[in-house]
């Protein structure tokens, strides 16, 4: 029977629930070795990264990946956190800022499979579709 990486991730999830840290470290330790032994140790990447999801959505975490024309100050940050803590009712934030100066202003949020584009690129280019059609 093959093993999903959900299922994987679940059971990862499950075992390291409640668990301390030292705890947390013999289950991954022993994870790691189960899946050496079923040869899917090359799946370990998006293994990790579904086990995040689910812990992060359990949790309350959001990740938030910013993008911006320049690197927000410090109040801006915290403005965008307020609002997205808000939107998603969401307990924590990982927010990540990535500049990239042809958005020309403004910034484009991804949350998840969400996407919001407050850039001025976005907005040009929203226009000149509508002005074509």
């Amino acid at each position: 029977m093959k093993i999903s990486i959900k299922q994987y991730a679940q059971a990862l999830y499950e075992l390291t629930l409640g668990k301390s840290e030292s705890e947390v470290n013999i289950v991954i330790e022993k994870f790691v070795k189960e899946l050496a032994k079923n040869n899917q140790i090359k799946l370990s990447t998006k293994i990790l990264d579904k086990f995040e999801q689910m812990y992060n959505k359990e949790n309350g975490i959001i990740e938030a990946q910013v993008t911006s024309a320049f690197k927000l100050e410090e109040v801006e940050i915290e403005k965008l956190k307020t609002y997205l803590l808000e939107k998603y009712s969401a307990k924590e934030i990982v927010f990540n800022n990535k500049v990239d100066e042809k958005i020309k202003g403004g910034v484009i949020i991804k949350v998840g499979d969400e996407l919001i584009d407050a850039s001025i690129a976005g907005k040009l280019r929203s226009l000149k579709e509508s002005l074509v059609s």
